[in-house]
């Protein structure tokens, strides 16, 4: 089983990015978007931080060491870039603190940088948050 282990770094506009050094095209175009930016927030405020998140992303349904996910994306809808509905493992969409109330995560659209980083758009996405 391959374990992806990704950063992503608030910037100072406060825009997401996958923290991708070698990556051979625009910076913005490795911009956390469309829900992704929210699930982004979601795991820094789950892990203390504030400008960055540490995940470590398996594919399918292949589980790391046996522990509970985080987050659950599951792919619906595949074209350029794709489409995502997120859980945790309750079965309740992520949540995160916007302007002092809860926002549910529900959906997230992922681009096709997906593809060099992944390789593919994954049926499942499994997340788990890290504390380093």
């Amino acid at each position: 089983m391959k374990v992806f282990h990704l950063k992503f770094n608030k910037e100072a506009d406060g825009d997401w990015y996958i923290d991708f050094p070698h990556y051979p095209f625009d910076h913005h175009n490795l911009m956390m978007v469309a829900g992704a930016n929210m699930l982004c927030e979601y795991a820094a405020e789950k892990e203390g931080h504030r400008d960055y998140a540490l995940v470590d992303v398996t594919t399918g349904d292949n589980l790391i060491d046996g522990k509970a996910p985080d987050i659950i994306m599951t792919r619906f809808k595949k074209g350029y870039g794709a489409s995502y509905h997120n859980q945790t493992p309750d079965g309740e969409p992520p949540k995160v603190q916007v302007n002092g109330k809860p926002l549910e995560i529900t959906e997230a659209w992922i681009c096709p940088v997906t593809l060099l980083v992944l390789g593919r758009y994954p049926k499942q996405i499994i997340i788990y948050l890290r504390n380093d």
